[in-house]
């Protein structure tokens, strides 16, 4: 499971923002993540709720936003949002494909402290 190594190094991120802003207490985390990256939100709930224990994020709320997969095809110009990714343009079935979101995004796009 990647995502325990994931949350903990968000967790690492948040208490260094946190005592960068003196902040006491972090309430609320929105997270986002690319569809391609696979990760999957209830295990990142999961182990946030084991891994913030202890840290100025412990009980905070954490929202979990994942990216769609919009691609660009280059042969018919079509900009897409893609459910499963597949490397031939749906429209064209051109291999033209280049994929501008919901490839490796993996970001704290949002920190609520108090």
């Amino acid at each position: 499971m990647h995502e325990m190594g994931i949350v903990q190094n968000i967790i690492e991120i948040v208490e260094e923002q946190a005592r960068i802003h003196d902040a006491k207490k972090v309430v609320g985390i929105r997270l986002e993540f690319g569809t391609l990256t696979a990760v999957l939100p209830a295990a990142v709930s999961f182990a946030f709720e084991i891994l913030s224990k202890g840290s100025v994020a412990e009980g905070a709320d954490l929202n979990i936003r994942i990216i769609p997969v919009k691609a660009f095809c280059h042969s018919c110009s079509k900009e897409l949002i893609l459910d499963d990714y597949d490397p031939f343009c749906p429209v064209c079935k051109s291999p033209a494909l280049e994929i501008i979101e919901g490839r490796d995004e993996m970001r704290i796009a949002e920190l609520v402290v108090e």
